[in-house]
C-alpha cells in the first residue's frame, strides 16, 4: 500500500504588501509541490546558514517527498545528533522507518519523540498506530490469518517544520496529550495517511440561476349586463361589455454584457476542470494544451524546459488527484481570472494551497497565460 505523507507547513500569515522571507518562500514552494525550486532556494540560504536548524530540517521533509527516503533518513538522523531535543525529527524517523515497513524501528523513534516531548499529540497518534499495526502482525502470526492482515500500511502523521514556539527544555511535568488530542500546534496540522485509493473530483457544475416568477394568470372581468332595449320589432336586447384580458407580462432583457460574462465564468470554470482532470489523469497531451503560447514558465523558465519539467515530474507518479475548490472567476473581455484552493495529493504527498489563473480566450478556449501559488 503506498505511502501518503501530507505536508503543511503551518506558515503564519503574511500581510499582502510584506515579501515573504526566504523560509517562507521555502514553505510555500514545498506546499505547492514545487520540490525543485524548493531546493534551489533552500541551498541558496544554507550557503549562508549551513548550520541552520529549520533548513536542515526542511530539507528532510523535501528528500521524504521526491521518494529519497534514505536520505532524509540520514538527514533527520543527523539532526537528532546534534539537536537530541527535536522531536519533531525523531518523529519524522518513525514515520520513515514505517513507510519502509520497519516497524520496531519506528516506534523506537516514535518513543524517542515523546521523551523529549511528551505533549506531541502528533507522535501520540502515529505511536498508537504503530503499536496497533505490530499487534495485528503478532496475531496473524500467532493464528496463521490471511496476510492482508498483516500487511496493512499504519497511518502516521510527518510533521513539516519545526515549532520553535513550543520547544520545551524540561518535560518532567508535562501530561502527554492522549491520541485523539486535536492539536494547535502548527507543524502538527499536517497530512495523515490514507489507504483510499484517489478519484479525480467530478467537474463543478455552474449554478443555475433561479426561474423568475409564473407568468400571470389571464383574467376575465365579469360581464356587464346594460338594460334591456327595445328593437322596432318590440324584440329586447342584451348588450354586454367586452371582455378585457390582462395581457402576460413582457421578460426583463438582460443586459447583453452580463450574459457574456455569465456564459464566459461558465466557459472558464469548465476549462480549469479539464485542467485538472488531465493533470489527474497524467494526460500530458490534453494538460500541456490548457497552456496558451504566450504561457510565462515561474522563473523565466524556457517553454521547452518547463514542459520536460512537468512532464517528468507528472508521469513519473503511480497517482495524483487534483481538486478545485472554492472556485471563483472574474472575466471580461476575452480575459479572465480564477482564484481557488488547489488539493494536491500524489503517491508521497499532500499539498493544500490557493492559486491564482490568468487566462485568455482564444478562438472558443481559454487558456492559461500565468499561474503562481498565493
Amino acid at each position: 500500500m503506498a505511502w501518503l505523507l501530507q505536508v503543511t507547513l503551518g506558515l503564519t500569515g503574511v500581510a499582502a504588501h510584506a515579501a515573504p522571507s526566504p523560509q517562507d518562500s521555502i514553505k510555500q514552494a514545498i506546499q505547492a509541490g514545487q520540490l525543485d525550486q524548493a531546493l534551489k532556494l533552500l541551498q541558496q540560504e544554507r550557503q549562508t546558514s549551513p548550520k541552520d536548524v529549520q533548513l536542515r530540517f526542511m530539507e528532510g521533509v523535501i528528500q521524504a517527498q521526491q521518494g529519497q527516503t534514505d536520505k532524509a533518513i540520514d538527514t533527520f538522523k543527523k539532526l537528532t545528533e546534534s539537536n537530541p531535543e527535536l522531536s519533531e525529527a525523531f518523529n519524522n524517523l518513525g514515520v520513515l522507518y514505517a513507510s519502509k515497513g520497519k516497524l520496531e524501528e519506528s516506534r523506537a523513534y516514535l518513543e524517542k519523540a515523546l521523551l523529549t516531548h511528551p505533549s506531541y499529540a502528533a507522535a501520540h497518534r502515529n505511536l498508537s498506530d504503530v503499536q496497533s499495526q505490530l499487534a495485528k502482525q503478532n496475531y496473524a502470526k500467532a493464528l496463521q490469518v490471511d496476510s492482508k492482515v498483516k500487511n496493512n500500511t499504519p497511518q502516521l502523521t510527518m510533521l513539516g517544520s519545526i515549532d520553535q514556539s513550543k520547544r520545551v527544555t524540561s518535560t518532567s511535568n508535562q501530561v502527554p496529550a492522549t491520541a485523539s488530542t486535536n492539536s494547535a500546534n502548527p507543524a502538527e496540522s499536517v497530512a495523515t495517511v490514507k489507504p483510499t485509493p484517489n478519484v479525480p473530483a467530478a467537474p463543478a457544475s455552474p449554478i443555475s440561476p433561479i426561474p423568475s416568477s409564473a407568468p400571470m394568470a389571464t383574467v376575465a372581468p365579469t360581464p356587464v349586463t346594460k338594460p334591456a332595449a327595445t328593437t322596432p320589432t318590440g324584440t329586447p336586447t342584451v348588450t354586454t361589455a367586452p371582455v378585457i384580458t390582462a395581457g402576460k407580462p413582457e421578460p426583463k432583457k438582460e443586459d447583453a454584457q452580463q450574459k457574456q460574462a455569465k456564459a464566459d465564468q461558465a466557459d472558464v470554470r469548465n476549462a480549469i476542470s479539464a485542467w485538472a482532470k488531465a493533470w489527474s489523469q497524467k494526460d500530458m497531451t490534453r494538460y500541456l494544451a490548457a497552456y496558451a503560447s504566450s504561457f510565462t514558465p515561474p522563473d523565466k523558465m524556457p517553454r521547452v524546459k518547463w514542459e520536460n519539467d512537468r512532464r517528468t515530474r507528472i508521469v513519473s507518479k503511480k497517482t495524483i488527484n487534483v481538486d478545485v475548490n472554492n472556485l471563483k472567476i472574474e472575466a471580461s473581455v476575452n480575459k479572465a481570472t480564477a482564484r481557488f484552493q488547489q488539493i494536491y495529493e500524489s503517491d508521497n504527498f499532500k499539498g493544500n494551497s490557493h492559486k491564482t489563473l490568468e487566462m485568455i480566450k482564444q478562438g472558443d478556449r481559454w487558456l492559461i497565460t500565468r499561474e503562481a501559488v498565493n
